[in-house]
């Protein structure tokens, strides 16, 4: 590119954040839930795993105060991811 160019540049999903997996998507019950919190669609909650690692999953469904359904897929997985860009100088 030279100085003043523009391009746009796709990335694939499968080469960005990956496809959407249906195995991140979980319900999960009320009671496993902290006691003080109220669910809505879009919370992020922190997850400890089995393992001791951690992850963050969304709320996407709050089912009748009895159960939530998680998804913890990255927010942009299974899209592709478009840049525009423009070259504006060169050090």
């Amino acid at each position: 590119m030279r100085v003043g160019e523009k391009k746009t540049v796709t990335i694939p999903a499968t080469d960005a954040y990956g496809e959407r997996r249906n195995d991140l998507v979980a319900e999960v019950p009320m009671a496993q839930l902290p006691g003080n919190m109220t669910p809505q669609v879009g919370m992020q909650l922190q997850s400890t795993q089995r393992d001791g690692s951690t992850m963050v999953v969304t709320i996407i469904k709050v089912t009748d105060n009895t159960s939530v359904t998680i998804d913890a897929n990255h927010p942009l997985a299974g899209k592709d991811l478009t840049f525009e860009l423009e070259l504006v100088k060169i050090l």
